[in-house]
């Protein structure tokens, strides 16, 4: 099961990436390509905020709300906004401080 989810979050995140190249390119299905990808980021990472310790619920609310703005980034795609590419980046930088962090 492990094994599956961590396969389909990787698989995510470069259908992610896919979508982020698209819509710098301006393609027109690119909210679609990059929603594709989200689900299964946003998904995981839910999962991993209900069965995680107690002592790793910060951090993967923190992976949460990371997610929430890519769910943002993916709206303002969709609606040809220009500011998606903030929302990027806090959650680049949200991702990034966790990357810093232990996990126990």
């Amino acid at each position: 099961m492990i094994k599956f989810l961590t396969a389909s979050y990787y698989i995510g995140m470069i259908i992610l990436l896919t979508g982020i190249l698209f819509a710098l390119t301006e393609k027109s299905y690119a909210a679609y390509v990059y929603g594709i990808g989200l689900l299964p980021v946003i998904g995981i990472r839910l999962f991993n905020l209900f069965v995680s310790k107690p002592e790793n619920k910060r951090k993967n609310f923190i992976l949460v709300v990371s997610g929430i703005m890519m769910g943002v980034a993916g709206v303002a795609i969709y609606m040809n906004m220009s500011w998606w590419i903030v929302f990027i980046a806090i959650s680049a930088i949200l991702d990034f401080y966790i990357s810093l962090r232990k996990f126990s």
